[in-house]
């Protein structure tokens, strides 16, 4: 089983302020995601022009998959995903097929 990238791009629904979209983030990957077997970390970033990004990282495709499925009915994750404009919402899935990570000897040379 490869370890494996989730990217989630999508648009706040109206009237949802930043604030309040990070406050129900943070909740959902403290009483849901973190919970989950296989989940590793995840990112969550905004651009200049209001699109959302977040990059989560799996052990494999399979946990990912399971992630999805109990996503979608657990009642922690109905505020968080009330916070989504649903229509803008895409997620792709990779396979990790290379990493790198700058080590401290690397910054040094």
């Amino acid at each position: 089983m490869a370890k494996t990238i989730e990217i989630v791009t999508f648009r706040l629904a109206d009237g949802v302020s930043d604030e309040a979209f990070i406050a129900e983030t943070k909740t959902m990957e403290r009483d849901f995601l973190g919970k989950l077997p296989g989940f590793i970390d995840r990112d969550t970033g905004k651009s200049a022009e209001g699109g959302w990004i977040v990059v989560l990282h799996w052990a494999s495709a399979e946990d990912a998959q399971a992630s999805m499925n109990k996503f979608v009915d657990a009642p922690g994750t109905k505020a968080f995903t009330a916070c989504i404009d649903m229509s803008t919402f895409q997620m792709v899935r990779y396979r990790l097929e290379d990493f790198y990570k700058l080590s401290t000897d690397d910054a040094a040379a």
